[in-house]
């Protein structure tokens, strides 16, 4: 079983997450962090080595599995990528 990181855009640079074992109940959780990039480094310290992927979610969307070193050493490459396939989404969503 992965562990699940459900990030929350709070507001502008005010980010929660959570992490969970597939459905079962929260078992970590940080407030007001300040980009999602930090939500990603901050849950990977959390679970240590313990576990290798990393399921992501934002906003309720399935974002993919990652690896946890991934999380942990290049939080912000990848923040960029998960914000350019939110992007993607939203504008297939629009018909653009």
């Amino acid at each position: 079983m992965r562990p699940h990181v459900a990030i929350r855009r709070i507001r502008l640079r005010h980010f929660d997450y959570s992490v969970r074992m597939g459905e079962g109940d929260v078992r970590y959780e940080r407030h007001g962090l300040r980009s999602m990039a930090e939500c990603l480094h901050d849950a990977a310290t959390a679970l240590g080595q313990a576990f290798r992927d990393v399921e992501v979610s934002y906003e309720g969307v399935a974002l993919g599995c990652y690896s946890q070193p991934t999380l942990e050493h290049d939080p912000l490459l990848l923040a960029r990528k998960l914000e350019a396939l939110l992007a993607g989404r939203d504008a297939r969503r629009l018909g653009r």
